[in-house]
This record gives structure tokens, sequence and C-alpha cells, in this order.
């Protein structure tokens, strides 16, 4: 057996920092992670080269003490963590005291900081772990830290970076999502002597989002703001007219730091189930906040993973306020008309060349002969310009009796058309009945009160304080049909189109996931399965789950579940799945970290029920099933997509219609 040595300080620290130090974008995380605990409100991350040569990160932090700098670079040295009982209430990002080693042991490291209250500053110079400067300077407030040369002292790590162009990528990744945890600080990132980042710190995500992803990305996000058994989630998501073909703009906070999480990814695709078309993928931007003694940061060394203590709290608050969000949100796709010119002339075909040829030779045949020429002085005065003057016109008022209301009076174009020409007035047609059918007024009833008769002095109950009626929906109105296949709908200053067998087809998606979800039936003999140890442990931590989908699970010993009832779906008439396969299914959902069950088991099912019974396209149907239908879809928030995603409903605007058209500019 090999003899036991005590590895040499320089051999265990350059360990310790491949644990830590990847690539330049580690050294970054770790800097800027402490320029953010140190409370900096400025921070300026500079790399040259990918960052291998030269990195610089600049913030207006809290600075250190002079005497504290050189133990600040020794390993598990930290003012964030004092004993035991603080690793259970972590607020900061980092807290194990390795960054600053692992970054000092593998390159050159130069260190300017100072205290607010001090008078001096502190420099440090370090390479390779080896102090070489430590003196007294004057710097403003703050850390400014510069490594030089990373990986100089470590070939065999320096020779697996990738091209520069591909670390600052990675660098600059990093920076948005730090970014977008922290839209309170503000960071401008500089790649190259350029400065391709710049957010304002204004504390607003959605400012934030805008200047890391652009105006395209940020309008068609969705506000989320939910809470739930003291875990709460804000932020945006996509649209789900907005999605994307992979999962890279999906980006996950908790309590401020960015993590990789199975669970979250899992409640946030569940939130968007039968919303979205298959194989796409929603984008977000979440924080979840919950107490830090529910969540352990202290998993792996780049503190990007965690675990929770309650996941199904977690994948409850996500997947519920992710569904609340797209209910509540307009997921009607709009139409811009896009109007080009046609052209009047016959196209010419002939070659570029020829074309600038001909145009030349036309403009020097048509070129004045004498270059000195002027042109001649007019003769007689130009005619002044007239200037027009409205005359006076006759003031013509409409009766009070007479209830009017004027067209488009709330478009300011059609205003500004029509301010000198005559105003149609439109009359309600009930009311011109009730008008006309009222007596003529009298001269003494003109000077009484108009508008207080005897019930006005009557004894009313009076309303609740705090109640507030909330505004009547506009009601749709249904002109017709065409193709066989779309609703034609009005309402106010929209037209809207609505695909009758999707509107169907999620209207009997949702009517029959309703009845399965509260028909339970008895099994004659229960149905025992066996499962291996995840599994079971998966059915056995969510038992209560089963039961909501009506399915009565016992367990026993050895890994073996027995089935005692389950939904009349899936009981042998026509059902898709056994009992056993519904189970095994079920707690391989679970044991992945999806909480839905009921959607991973009638998912599928539902959706074919659903399509072979709705109205297909081109049937032909009345004018009173287009309406009930057309209604229905209107007045239920829920039915916006098929549960395979397509949308439902297409609006296009008057005010479109009227751009496209010429009516107005």
């Amino acid at each position: 057996m090999a003899k036991i040595n005590l590895l040499d300080k320089s051999v265990f620290e350059l360990i310790a920092a491949g644990e830590v130090i990847e690539r330049p974008a580690s050294v970054i995380k770790e800097l800027v992670e402490n320029s953010i605990d140190a409370g900096a409100e400025h921070i300026t991350i500079e790399i040259k080269n990918g960052g291998s040569t030269f990195m610089r990160i600049t913030d207006d932090g809290c600075g250190m003490a002079f005497d504290e700098i050189p133990t600040a670079f020794l390993r598990h040295a930290t003012s964030k963590v004092k004993s035991a009982d603080d690793l259970d209430r972590i607020f900061t990002l980092g807290f194990r005291g390795e960054a600053l080693a692992s970054v000092a042991a593998v390159s050159r490291v130069e260190l300017l900081t100072k205290e607010h209250d001090a008078e001096m500053g502190g420099s440090f110079r370090i390479s390779g772990g080896e102090v070489e400067e430590h003196e007294r300077t004057g710097c403003p407030d703050g850390t400014t830290i510069i490594i030089r040369d990373l990986f100089y002292n470590v070939p065999a790590r320096q020779k697996f970076l990738k091209k520069d162009v591909t670390e600052g990528n990675q660098i600059q990744a990093l920076v948005d999502k730090l970014a977008l945890a922290h839209p309170e600080i503000a960071f401008r990132f500089i790649r190259d002597n350029k400065c391709v980042r710049d957010t304002s710190g204004g504390g607003d995500y959605y400012s934030a989002i805008y200047s890391v992803f652009g105006k395209q990305f940020a309008l068609s996000l969705i506000p989320v703001d939910f809470s739930l058994n003291s875990v709460s989630v804000t932020g945006y998501v996509s649209s789900p007219l907005f999605t994307r073909g992979n999962r890279a703009l999906q980006y996950f906070y908790v309590n401020g730091r960015y993590v990789r999480s199975v669970i979250c990814t899992t409640a946030l695709e569940e939130g968007f189930r039968n919303s979205i078309m298959v194989g796409k993928f929603p984008a977000c931007v979440l924080n979840i906040t919950m107490p830090p003694e529910l969540c352990d940061v202290n998993v792996s060394p780049s503190k990007t993973e965690v675990r929770f203590a309650f996941e199904k709290n977690v994948f409850d608050v996500i997947n519920f306020g992710v569904k609340n969000a797209i209910l509540n949100a307009d997921n009607r796709r709009d139409v811009r008309l896009e109007k080009k010119e046609i052209p009047t002339e016959r196209a010419d075909m002939r070659s570029g060349d020829k074309i600038l040829l001909e145009k030349a030779i036309k403009a020097v045949n048509s070129a004045p002969v004498g270059v000195d020429e002027k042109p001649p002085l007019p003769t007689e005065p130009p005619e002044p310009v007239r200037v027009f003057v409205p005359e006076d016109k006759p003031v013509i008022t409409v009766a009070e009796t007479a209830p009017f209301r004027i067209k488009h009076e709330e478009n300011p174009f059609v205003q500004q058309r029509f301010s000198a020409r005559s105003v149609t007035v439109e009359y309600d047609e009930d009311e011109q009945e009730d008008t006309a059918a009222a007596p003529a007024p009298t001269p003494e009833s003109q000077n009484a009160f108009r508008y207080i008769d005897s019930s006005s002095f009557s004894e009313r109950e009076e309303a609740p304080a705090n109640v507030t009626a909330e505004p009547e929906k506009p009601r749709l109105k249904v002109i017709g049909e065409i193709f066989y296949t779309y609703i034609v709908c009005t309402c106010g200053d929209e037209l809207i189109l609505i695909d009758k067998h999707a509107a169907h087809e999620r209207i009997r998606f949702e009517k029959r996931r309703t009845e399965l979800m509260t028909s339970s039936q008895l099994l004659a003999e229960s149905v025992r399965v066996t499962l291996d140890a995840e599994q079971y442990a998966a059915v056995a931590e969510h038992t209560d789950l089963f039961a909501d989908i009506g399915m009565d699970v016992v367990l026993t010993d050895g890994g073996i579940c027995e089935i005692t009832a389950a939904p009349s779906a899936f009981t042998g008439e026509g059902g898709a799945n056994s009992p056993e396969e519904m189970l095994i299914r079920a707690a391989d959902a679970l044991a992945g970290g999806n909480m839905n069950i009921s959607d991973e088991l009638y998912g599928d099912f539902l959706h074919t029920r659903a399509c072979k019974s709705a109205i297909k396209a081109h049937d032909i149907n009345s004018m009173a099933e287009l309406t009930a239908l057309a209604n229905e879809v209107w007045n239920d928030e829920r039915i916006r997509f098929c549960p395979h995603g397509r949308p439902i409903m297409l609006k296009l605007s008057e005010y479109e219609l009227e751009k496209y058209f010429s009516r107005i500019q």
C-alpha cells in the first residue's frame, strides 16, 4: 500500500481552485456576487480576450479594512458565516470563503479597496497564492479587483479554454442573469473596450428585462405575482403566443440567487400545459421568495443547485401562479395589416447595369448647354399668399331630451378629420321611442327640477362602502361564418375570428376533465403493483394527490401498492390505460418532480376524446349553434387555446382597418 502523505499547500490549493474556477465566467460570478453582498449600487465588469488575459470588477460597496485584506485571500475566510446555525439562514450569495483564495491560486490578482469612512485605502497584489505587495494607497470608496493571466500556472487547465468569443459570451450571459436577479443594481459590462450591456438600476424587473432582451421580448411578457404557504413567486413569463424551441430563456431565482432546478422547470411547463404547442417551451424570469431555512443552497461549490424542504409547495406556487397569469392575460392574437404599394407600371426586367447606363445617358443629354446661364428674373411680382379665414357659422344645438352618441368620438384621428365637417348623429332606437312617448316639456317644467322626482326622496338601502361594481363585459355580436371554419364576430371596435373546431374541442376537454376527476369507482378486486424504491417513496409522499384524482392507493411492505379504486374511465370500459399503468406513470412523474399527475395521466386520453367529439372544420352549423359557441368562448377566460396549444381567437382592431384603407394616416 502506498504511503499516505499530506499534500503541499500549492497542490491542494490548485485542486480546490479547480472545483470553483472552471473558466473566466466562474471568476466573474464569484467576484460580482461578492460585490452584491457588499451592498454595491453600481458594478462595472470589464474583460479582454474572453477574460483569459484581463478581467476587472469595480463596485461602490462597503470595501474592506486594510488589515483584513490578506485574511480575505485565505481559504475558508468569510464575513458572512460565523457559526453552524448561520448555514440554515443564508441571505448572501457567497458564504464558503473560497472565491478569492481560488482565484488567487490560478492567476495574478491586484486589489484596491477602501471603506467609506477610512482616510486611505489599501493596495494588494498576489500571484499564484504568493503575496507580493500590501500597502496603503489612495483610491475611491468600494473595491476594484483585477485578474490577469488566468491559469498561467496550470497549463493543463488553460488548454481546455474555448475561443475568446465563446468565453466572452459565457461571461455576458452570466452578467445578464445577475442583472435580471438584481434590477436595483446598475450593471455595466465592457467587452474588448466596447460597452455591450448597461442597465439603469432603477429596481424595476420589467426595465431590467427590457435592457437585457430588448423590446420585442419584453412586449410578449405576462406579469406573475402569486403566494402560497409562505412561498411567493414574482416576475414575468412569455405569452403562450410567443414560445421558443428550447429552454434557453428560462431564468429561475431563489431569494435572488440564480439556480437550475428540475422542480421549477417542470412546474413552469405544467402551468403552460394545454396552452402551447407540443415541442415548444415558454420563457420566463421568475424569482421565488421563501424563508431561507426552507431551502438548502449548500449543495455544490458553484452554488447553482438548491434543495427545497417542501418541493410540493414550490411546485404549486409556480404552477398556479403561471396558470393565473395566463388566464388573466389577453391571449387573443392581434393582427396588424401591412399595406404594400402595388406598382402601376410594368416591371423593368433588364439588368441593373443597363438601367444605370440608360439613366446616366439621359442625365447627360438633359443637362443645360450653358453652365453660366442664369434663369430669367420674373417680370411681375409674385402673387401674395392667400390665407384662409373661416367664416362665422351659426351654432347648432341639440335638444337635451334627445340622447345621442357621436360615432368615433373617442378616436383622435376621426375628430381631427371631421372637425370642419358635419357630424353624423346616431340615435338609439329604444331611447328614441322613449323620448317620442314622453310629453312635450312646458315652460314651467323647464324651470323646475328636471332630474329629481318623488322617487329621489324615498328611502334606499345603502350599499356596502367597500364593494365596487365590476365593469360589464362588452357583448359579442356574431355576424356569420367564413370557410365553414371561422366564426366572424364584432365587439366594440374589434373584429374577432374564432376557430370553431379548436374552441369546441377545448370546451369538450374542460367538461370531460371535470367529469373524469369527480368519477371514481371501487374495484371488484384490488390491483397489486410492485414499484422500485424511488417510485414507492414518491407515491408514499404524495398519496393525497392520488386521492384528488379519484384513485385510492394502499401502501404495503416490500414496495407493493394496492389500488382499491380508480376513475371510471380507466376501469376497463374503453379506457386508455389500466389502473396499474396509471400508478406506474404517476409514480415516474412524481419521482421526476412533476406534481401535476392529473394532466400526466389524463392528457392524451382527454385530448383524443375531445378532438373526436368536437365540431369539425367545414361542418355546416346553424347561426344559433355558432352564436352559442362564440358566447361560451367569449365568457370563459379559460378557453383561449385548444388542448394542443393552438390559439382559438384572433382580433383585428378598427384602427388597423382604417389605417390599411387610408382612412387615417
